[in-house]
């Protein structure tokens, strides 16, 4: 009597965990709002230069914050280093 109850809810485990996993999109990597933040720096010059964005180059796009906005533009050349203009 037991032993059926046992394979009864190893089948229904079964098939719930592959209901889970079929509804899961394996292939699209979600980006959670920390690793969002993390992406986008503080002030113009940290969005174009190092330690974070050493291979933006002249022309590259490029996002900072600034007074509570997140504002998006292009690194150009500002003296010896890049800097982020909207």
């Amino acid at each position: 009597m037991y032993s059926k109850t046992i394979v009864l809810a190893a089948i229904s485990a079964l098939f719930a965990t592959q209901a889970i996993g079929a509804s899961i999109n394996v292939n699209a990597r979600s980006v959670s709002v920390e690793e969002r933040a993390a992406l986008i720096a503080a002030d113009p010059v940290a969005a174009c230069n190092c330690p974070g964005n050493c291979k933006h180059k002249n022309g590259d796009s490029c996002k900072f914050y600034e007074n509570g906005n997140t504002l998006s533009g292009q690194c150009v050349t500002d003296g010896d280093h890049l800097k982020c203009v909207a």
